[in-house]
């Protein structure tokens, strides 16, 4: 990470209320993917950052057209926890790489000089839980970090993990 995209997202939150996007679910929903538009994974919607990354791009540039500073990828569910339930395990190195290059595109089109804006790279709680005894701390650890990589590797500026 270079010392310059660094001081740009601290002078961010130093100099005002860093506003991110939501409901990317939401938002899915109401553009009507079809059910080929899902490759028969229908529920899976990070699939849609390779089937219709047209529908992706246009989500993250909504929000920036109404002033956010940061998008999330579309990855909540791109673990290998959650992609193995949709035979996609996989994929997850190509699923969070594509979705963080495109997130990424969109906020640099939207970066401006004095106005950068950023990219989250969204990381969801999965659909097991180490305190129940569902998965170990270690497999979750593992399947964070595959997702990360992948993230990072398309250019995001930050890692939340969410919803946990």
């Amino acid at each position: 990470m270079s010392r310059f995209f660094l001081e740009h997202r601290l002078k961010a939150v130093q100099e005002r209320v860093v506003i991110f996007d939501g409901a990317m679910g939401t938002n899915i929903q109401l553009r009507n993917p079809s059910f080929d538009d899902f490759r028969g994974k229908e529920g899976y919607n990070d699939i849609l950052v390779q089937s219709r990354p047209d529908i992706i791009k246009d989500i993250h540039g909504a929000f920036f057209d109404v002033a956010c500073d940061v998008v999330e990828t579309n990855t909540f569910n791109s673990t290998r926890i959650v992609m193995a339930e949709y035979d996609m395990a996989d994929q997850v190195h190509a699923i969070n790489l594509a979705a963080a290059k495109l997130a990424r595109s969109v906020a640099d089109d939207y970066s401006s000089q004095g106005r950068k804006r950023f990219v989250a790279g969204s990381m969801g709680p999965t659909t097991k839980l180490p305190s129940l005894g569902h998965i170990s701390l270690d497999n979750m650890a593992a399947a964070y970090t595959e997702q990360a990589l992948g993230l990072i590797e398309g250019g995001v500026d930050l890692l939340p993990l969410e919803t946990c």
